[in-house]
Order: C-alpha cells, then sequence, then structure tokens
C-alpha cells in the first residue's frame, strides 16, 4: 500500500501554551532542504539521519534569528511517516513555534491536515489502520489499562490475530475455488463435513473475541459506578474521597445531596465515572421522591454498585431494603465510619464487605482493590482485545458472512460470503481503503500527530 505524496507537511507536533520545549515536525520530499534553508550551524556538512544538531532558525526573509533549536532528522524510509522527516525543537513559547512554522511554510511547505502524519506512515506502509487508532488510542487513554492495551495494539498484536483469522478464511476459499474451477476433477471436491468445522472454528474464534469486546470498550469509555445508600451514610464523602477533591457538598444534615452528581477518575488502573446520588428514604414525597427515581434509573446502567452503611449505627430496615433492591447486581458492600465506635452487626449480609472510613480514608485502597478486582476481567492474553465500536461492528458483520458461508447452499455462495468476510478483514486493518472510514478516523487526531 506504498503511496508518496509530493508536498512537504509541518505542524507542531507538542500542545499549544507555554511549555520549556515545542517541537515542530516537518514531513515530505522537501523536508530536509526546507530545514537546511531557515537552519544555521557551525558544520556545513549535510544534514545525516538520526542525528541531532544544535543551531538557530533564520527567518527566510528577514533573515532575524528567531530561536536557538536542535534539529533531528530522520531520512526515508526509516522515520514515523516512510518520508523525510525533520523536528525541530525549540523554546515552548507560542510566538516562536508560530514564527518557526511560518519560517517553514514561507520555504514551500504546507500547514498539515489533522492526523496527517500519521495517515502518511498507513499510506506508507508504515502501520496499518488498527495500528493508526493505537496512536490516537495511546494519546487520548484515560487510564493505565487503556494505555496497556493501546500499546500491544500500536505494536501489532490485534493486527496479527486478525491477519491470522484472514489467512484461515482465505485458505478455506482457496480450496472452495479450486472445487468451483476444477469440479469435473474427481480429486478436487469440497468436504462438507471438514469445511464445517472450519468455518465453525473461525466462527467460534470470532465470538470469543467479541464476547471480550464489552470490557475492552468498558476499559477504554469507563466504568458506571454507583454509590448507594440510606442519608447521611457518607457516600458524598466517599465520592470526594476518590476523586481526590472536594466535589459533592457534605454536611451532617440528613439529605444534603438532593440530585446525583457525576464526575470520572482513574483509579487502580481503570477509568470510573462515579455517580453520587441522594440519600435513600424509607417514605419519600416530593424531589426526594424525584432524586430516589433517578438513582434507580441510573442502576439500570451502572457496572458496579457500592452500597454504604453507617457502621456507627444498627442496621434498619431502610439498610435491609437497599440489600434487596441491589442484591442482584454487581455489588459491593461498603462500611463506612469504622474510625468510630462500630455498631452494625449483619454478619450474613456483611460478611464479605470492605469496612472504611471516608473521612480519614482508613481502607480506601482495600476498597479501590476490591472494585478494580470486581470490573476487571481476566483477559487472555493469546487473544485481541477489542476497544474500539467500528474494530465490534467488524468483527459482527465477518461473523454473519462466516455463518451465511457454513449455511450456504451452494459451493458458489459459500464462496461469495468468504469473500465478502475477507473484504471485512481488509477493512478492518486498512488493506482496503474506505475513505469515508479514514476520514471519520484520522479526524479524531490532533494536528501535528
Amino acid at each position: 500500500m506504498t503511496q508518496t505524496t509530493n508536498d512537504t507537511i509541518v505542524a507542531c507536533a507538542t500542545p499549544a501554551g507555554y511549555s520549556s520545549i515545542g517541537v515542530i515536525r516537518a514531513s515530505g520530499e522537501e523536508a530536509i532542504r526546507y530545514a537546511e534553508t531557515i537552519f544555521t550551524r557551525q558544520a556545513d556538512q549535510p544534514l545525516e539521519s538520526n542525528r541531532a544538531y544544535f543551531g538557530e532558525v533564520i527567518d527566510p526573509t528577514t533573515q532575524e534569528i528567531i530561536d536557538k533549536v536542535v534539529v533531528t532528522v530522520y531520512r526515508a524510509p526509516h522515520s514515523y511517516t516512510g518520508e523525510d522527516v525533520v523536528e525541530i525543537a525549540c523554546h515552548g513559547n507560542p510566538l516562536i513555534i508560530e514564527r518557526i512554522l511560518q519560517a517553514v511554510i514561507k520555504t514551500g511547505a504546507r500547514i498539515a491536515q489533522r492526523g496527517e502524519f500519521t495517515k502518511r506512515a498507513l499510506l506508507n506502509g508504515k502501520i496499518d489502520l488498527l495500528q493508526a487508532e493505537a496512536v490516537l488510542d495511546t494519546v487520548y487513554a484515560p487510564c493505565d489499562e487503556a494505555r496497556k492495551i493501546a500499546i500491544a495494539q500500536y505494536e501489532g498484536k490485534l493486527s496479527e490475530q486478525v491477519e491470522h483469522l484472514r489467512s484461515g478464511i482465505f485458505d478455506l476459499l482457496v480450496t472452495i475455488n479450486a472445487a468451483i474451477d476444477f469440479s469435473e476433477e474427481q480429486d478436487i471436491e469440497v468436504n462438507s463435513e471438514s469445511t464445517d468445522a472450519k468455518i465453525s472454528s473461525l466462527i467460534d474464534r470470532v465470538t470469543t473475541w467479541l464476547n471480550d469486546s464489552q470490557s475492552g470498550i468498558k476499559i477504554k469509555e469507563g466504568y458506571r459506578i454507583l454509590i448507594m445508600g440510606r442519608a447521611n451514610v457518607g457516600k458524598s464523602t466517599l465520592f470526594n474521597r476518590l476523586l481526590g477533591f472536594d466535589r459533592a457538598i457534605t454536611h451532617e444534615t440528613p439529605g444534603t445531596t438532593r440530585d446525583y452528581l457525576e464526575d470520572t477518575v482513574a483509579l487502580g488502573g481503570l477509568y470510573l465515572i462515579l455517580y453520587d446520588t441522594a440519600g435513600m428514604l424509607g417514605k419519600a414525597t416530593g424531589v426526594d421522591q424525584q432524586a430516589q427515581e433517578r438513582t434507580m434509573q441510573l442502576m439500570e446502567g451502572a457496572d458496579l454498585i457500592l452500597l454504604m452503611f453507617d457502621g456507627s449505627e444498627p442496621m434498619n430496615e431502610q439498610d435491609v431494603n437497599l440489600y434487596n433492591i441491589t442484591k442482584h447486581q454487581p455489588t459491593i458492600m461498603v462500611v463506612n465510619k469504622v474510625d468510630l465506635n462500630l455498631r452494625m452487626h449483619a454478619p450474613d449480609i456483611l460478611k464479605d464487605c470492605v469496612k472504611i472510613s471516608a473521612k480519614s480514608g482508613h481502607n480506601i485502597e482495600a476498597l479501590v482493590d476490591t472494585i478494580r478486582s470486581e470490573l476487571l476481567p481476566v483477559f487472555n492474553t493469546n487473544q485481541p482485545i477489542i476497544t474500539r465500536e467500528r474494530h465490534r461492528q467488524s468483527l459482527e458483520d465477518i461473523r454473519k458472512d462466516l455463518q451465511r458461508a457454513r449455511e450456504a447452499p451452494t459451493t458458489e455462495t459459500m464462496a461469495y460470503e468468504l469473500r465478502a468476510a475477507l473484504d471485512v478483514c481488509g477493512e478492518l486493518t486498512g488493506k482496503i481503503i474506505n475513505k469515508e472510514i479514514l476520514d471519520r478516523i484520522f479526524d479524531e487526531f490532533c494536528i501535528g500527530k
């Protein structure tokens, strides 16, 4: 899939704003020549690949020194994009960065579009489409587990598994096509039992990936955690403690939280969407009733419930009622206020509880560990982890094509369905270019990546 573009692009590769260092990246056939036009240094030798040079950037119009910089050169094809690439590390002043960008543009370059550097890496065969998406996922990984998955995908582990699947479909298609093309030859025929078994094996493989995809997508997009309990058990205090700052107002008077609050945090390597809910009352009316109805609606989409109890008081009817409401959902029992006189005793209900003090922070790390163990599945390291809806939908399409192939009434129909599955594999990795998919993916990128 090698494709070379004639123009040279340039963009700032570091975030906007003031910083110690800013990096301007240029890529294309003229990138090195343009750099030599505006860059001066003591030595006059040509810029060598994989070397860094200290010198000055000069405005090509006024010959004014813009900044003292370090220039690093990567000659094709040994660069990120597969083209000649130059990176200029300057002081991270937006004014300086803009002046250097304009200096490179004056020599003939143009500003890069969103994700164009990575797109060129794709088109020049340096990475495939799955790896290109992994670049984006690495940049925006919201938690450590998402980062690990993104790095593994960038290294090509998902691509290898998809290629292995494609190879299995292709080998099967070759056998079937041979039987169609040489149907009069007695030595070439389709063994229906063997073919059915091979297709079923491919379907099982895809199904396993799809079964794990929900967890993979959750790791990237976030788990919904609902903090529940009767009034004044310390839900808002725990909410603030997990976030690491005072997001919710807390007070010893019951009913301080009248509606739910929502915020996000990375804890235990996971990305969590936390909900602080209003206290559940026995007989709520008016606004309290509306708040409780919202809590019940949130329960339907929760991945985990932290059901809190006030450990300084005996368990009452409201506590038992909440336990019965939540017992059929993934729930962690949390006994709060253990820094006070512990008076709660309900061994059957609380035998697996986590005892904490949300106010002092006592045993919060144990709670985070329990949350992680409840949410994070044990993945088969030999299986790909799906974290994008595009990947999940493509695998669904491949499975449907394979199922239709297995049920096909003729070998010609079976071959047609297998070719359809191969096409989806190609679109998944980018071997088959779908402009709409490419545009949608690279529009997510920032300029300079």
